[in-house]
């Protein structure tokens, strides 16, 4: 299936997401950007043809409320791509896409929460797209949802010690395993 979107990705920095979305005149921030694909995915969007690539945009566009064209739906395809390459390699690559750890804590913080925002409104503009929102939702799946929801409100002003850093890495860790989890069960109802 990956055939079609060629060789197998490379997924992109914060960084360098950031630099690309700002050179485009999109203060987005690339964690949710990220977030919103992955819950496109995790909610069944097929990346197999060009015109779902295609669909996908702009579901992006619609869940983000931003317009992507020329460079920046370049780059949401790649990373598109590089999620898609992410979740089905088999030694478990996938990871949101968050700030390295040298950046400022609630930079960090901030982002988390974007990522976690953005995967429930891609996900839920996928279902939507999909007209199923009358489907039931997968029990393990509500509990994720759920949780994102809470994560996506974290609390900025924690300072930083080693007790929340380590809380934080624990919380990347299950948005991580979760995301995982979600999107590997929906692409097994593709196949």
């Amino acid at each position: 299936m990956l055939d079609a979107l060629g060789d197998y990705e490379t997924m992109p920095d914060w960084q360098e997401a950031a630099d690309v979305l700002l050179g485009v005149g999109l203060t987005l921030n690339p964690s949710e950007l990220h977030g919103a694909a992955t819950g496109l995915l995790a909610a069944g969007a097929a990346l197999d043809t060009e015109g779902q690539r295609d669909g996908a945009l702009g579901l992006l566009e619609k869940a983000l409320a931003v317009d992507l064209h020329g460079d920046s739906a370049d780059f949401s395809n790649r990373l598109l791509a590089a999620t898609l390459s992410a979740v089905r390699d088999t030694d478990f690559a996938f990871s949101p896409l968050l700030p390295d750890d040298d950046e400022a804590f609630d930079t960090r913080l901030i982002s988390l929460g974007r990522w976690a925002a953005g995967f429930l409104t891609g996900f839920t503009q996928a279902v939507s797209a999909a007209d199923a929102g009358s489907e039931p939702v997968a029990p393990t799946t509500a509990e994720s949802l759920k949780d994102f929801a809470a994560i996506a409100q974290v609390d900025i002003a924690e300072e930083e010690s080693d007790d929340n850093e380590r809380e934080f890495e624990e919380l990347v860790e299950y948005l991580r395993v979760a995301a995982l989890n979600m999107v590997t069960d929906a692409l097994s109802h593709q196949a």
